[in-house]
């Protein structure tokens, strides 16, 4: 029986090992990408919800537009433009790239490379089926506990994801639309604030 079980996890453990790289193969082949999406977030200490959707756009090179009703979020990889309209404010900053965090464009279109992977089985979302993955960080001083993906395998593409981070924050994507390699421009990776809105550049 022992025997059995673990010949059963190594063969999960080679699958998702397998998984992960047609996901980095099908991810190294994009040059850029435009997602919709809804986001759900249950916050560990208050256990308040929140919604919204959004729309990202992302390009190689560190590139990515994040729109959703209230926020506006642009990198050209260089400076980092964060629009609020509640406040009707840009903040400005220099763009830092960590990898011991995670943002919206590695987790909707990329895989962090710094992860063990499970294959935990499989799920059918809108009559789709799909493959899940467990994702824990290897390092200890991640900012995530884990990860779950839900692959569609015939486009390797995901289609829901769930993060735990080390605030107990459980943040639920939902994938919409995905269109691959539509020639984003670089423009759309600039932000160019309104003349009636606040600019604050601590560049």
């Amino acid at each position: 029986m022992a025997l059995m079980l673990l010949l059963a996890g190594r063969a999960l453990s080679e699958g998702a090992g397998e998984m992960l790289e047609k996901l980095q193969r099908k991810f190294d082949s994009m040059q850029d990408a435009s997602v919709s999406f809804t986001k759900h977030v249950v916050f560990g200490v208050t256990k308040s919800e929140q919604d919204f959707t959004g729309t990202l756009f992302v390009k190689k090179g560190n590139k990515y537009r994040i729109e959703s009703e209230d926020q506006t979020i642009v990198t050209d990889g260089i400076s980092v433009w964060t629009f609020s309209r509640a406040n009707n404010q840009v903040f400005i900053d220099h763009y830092k790239e960590d990898p011991k965090s995670f943002s919206p464009d590695k987790i909707l279109v990329n895989i962090p490379g710094r992860y063990g992977a499970t294959l935990l089985g499989k799920e059918t979302i809108d009559r789709l089926e799909t493959s899940v993955l467990k994702l824990v960080p290897r390092e200890e001083k991640s900012n995530i506990r884990w990860m779950k993906l839900w692959v569609d395998r015939d486009e390797w593409l995901m289609k829901r994801i769930q993060v735990l981070d080390i605030g107990d924050n459980l943040t639920i994507y939902e994938i919409g639309s995905v269109k691959l390699n539509s020639g984003i421009p670089d423009s759309e990776f600039v932000f160019k604030a309104p003349a009636d809105v606040e600019v604050i550049d601590v560049r």
